[in-house]
């Protein structure tokens, strides 16, 4: 079945010309990683998590960007995932996992959804980070 999903996963990702991620097998044999060029906070690829269920494709962040982010900036994860919910209508967030779900017809919005929410929450933070820096430099 992992075999399968990867297929599926590069098969939607070449055909609605999202370029330069790589699609992996998880050990668990239920879900796939795909890793973009992103990086996040902590100077990693933003990895996105796949798998499917009850026939839609899941996509989630595993809460990793809630586990890298400084409790003093998880409201940005929120007010992201509600912009992205309010708007589109396709995220949900609890406390530490941000997910999607689509159906393969859907997946590059989903999938486009969830990318650009996890990056903006990346690109937020990394900013008010150095801002801080640059303030106490200042001091």
């Amino acid at each position: 079945m992992k075999n399968n999903l990867v297929t599926e996963l590069k098969a939607l990702l070449e055909k609605t010309d999202i370029r330069d991620m790589i699609v992996e097998p998880l050990e668990d044999g239920e879900w796939c990683s795909i890793t973009t060029p992103s990086i996040d906070v902590c100077g990693d690829n933003v990895v996105i998590y796949a798998r499917r269920m009850d026939g839609m494709i899941e996509l989630s962040d595993f809460g990793v960007t809630y586990f890298n982010i400084d409790d003093e900036y998880k409201y940005i994860i929120e007010a992201e995932c509600k912009i992205w919910h309010l708007i589109y209508d396709l995220g949900k967030s609890t406390d530490i996992h941000t997910a999607v779900a689509a159906q393969a017809k859907a997946f590059y919005y989903a999938f486009t959804h969830m990318y650009w929410a996890v990056e903006s929450i990346n690109n937020i933070v990394a900013f008010l980070e150095e801002e801080e820096k640059d303030f106490k430099r200042d001091e």
